[in-house]
């Protein structure tokens, strides 16, 4: 079984399909983690863990122990499992490297090893992994099972949120379930967390999108899209409503550009696939919206009103404001500010 989706992984482990090797990493922490919880406990009973489950971390990993450890035979269980969380391998030596391979490679049947990434990206931001990382993940994936867990769409998330706070006792419909998914730009561990805060809330209730408003924290990305929206719509009272905001969470000034300019890209965008007759599936898969398909179509719905025109002179406005934000000692809000009144006054 080698690189599988989340949900045939649960369905393998439920099944009791075990592999010697694990490999997870992914954006979506949460679920990963999540994961590899159920599993350990699948592959452990928790009255065994104490004998027969060893964790490790990957910057204080020593081969010799680990090697000892996976020629361990279980007591009182089936197996021998072995986690090593954020293990990154692209400092090893080649002779470490080698060493850990033929360790991972001579894996007995009885022995499970669950190597998990939630504190780095095993990737460093590019579509490929390093050369040794990729080295590592090929290993796990000939010999055992690989899963990446990248955040799933708004409308995947509704079945898993709808279940989540009926176990709670509360309810929520699934366009306030999709609702609640977007403003947490789909993070199951944000969306977990305002789930907690919601339930408490509502009590038996139904909780509501004018619910989730008042509850749910906005995230960054979620108000500079906003934010875009209202230059864009020559809103002033609106968008120096929302400013305020973005600055409130001490959030830095830069990455408040950024995130502003990230959301006059996505307008931006989706207004030449209109323009072109372009479908928003070649904008996801072009532009990497892969798990974030929700932006491509509020973009989609939202950049109608607006001239391609106007959107590339926002984005070089704000192109020169992060040079300025860069260079100039000048208050950091009022550059920030400047600019969107540069804006509003295209």
């Amino acid at each position: 079984m080698p690189c599988v989706s989340d949900t045939e992984l649960a369905k393998a482990v439920r099944s009791g399909e075990f592999s010697k090797l694990y490999y997870f990493y992914g954006k979506d922490t949460a679920t990963l983690e999540a994961y590899t919880r159920k599993l350990v406990s699948r592959l452990i009973p928790p009255d065994a863990q104490m004998y027969n489950l060893h964790a490790f971390r990957g910057s204080e990993l020593s081969l010799s122990e680990l090697e000892d450890v996976c020629e361990t035979l279980p007591m009182f269980s089936e197996r021998v499992c072995v986690t090593i969380n954020d293990l990154n391998v692209q400092q090893m030596s080649a002779s470490d490297f080698k060493r850990l391979s033929d360790i991972l490679n001579g894996l007995a049947d009885t022995t499970s090893v669950v190597i998990y990434a939630t504190g780095f990206d095993p990737a460093n931001g590019k579509k490929t992994m390093s050369d040794n990382n990729k080295k590592l993940c090929d290993l796990c994936a000939k010999i055992g099972t690989v899963c990446v867990f990248d955040y799933k769409t708004a409308k995947e998330l509704v079945k898993p949120i709808v279940a989540s706070v009926n176990k709670k006792g509360s309810t929520i419909s699934p366009f306030a379930a999709e609702y609640l998914a977007g403003q947490c730009l789909c993070s199951m561990m944000q969306i977990n967390n305002e789930i907690d805060k919601l339930c408490d809330y509502s009590g038996n209730q139904e909780i509501t999108v004018s619910t989730i408003d008042l509850l749910v924290s906005k995230q960054v990305d979620t108000n500079s899209y906003e934010l875009a929206k209202a230059v864009a719509e020559m809103d002033s009272h609106k968008a120096f409503r929302i400013l305020p905001e973005l600055f409130a969470e001490n959030t830095d000034p830069l990455q408040i550009c950024s995130a502003i300019a990230s959301s006059f890209m996505d307008l931006y965008r989706a207004r030449l696939a209109l323009e072109t007759n372009r479908p928003q599936n070649e904008v996801v898969n072009d532009f990497g919206y892969k798990g974030r398909e929700f932006v491509v179509r509020y973009a989609m719905n939202d950049c109608r009103k607006f001239s391609a025109e106007k959107l590339r002179k926002c984005i070089g406005i704000l192109a020169q404001t992060d040079v300025e934000l860069k260079s100039l000692r000048t208050d950091s809000r009022l550059i920030v500010e400047k600019a969107i009144v540069r804006m509003l006054n295209l």
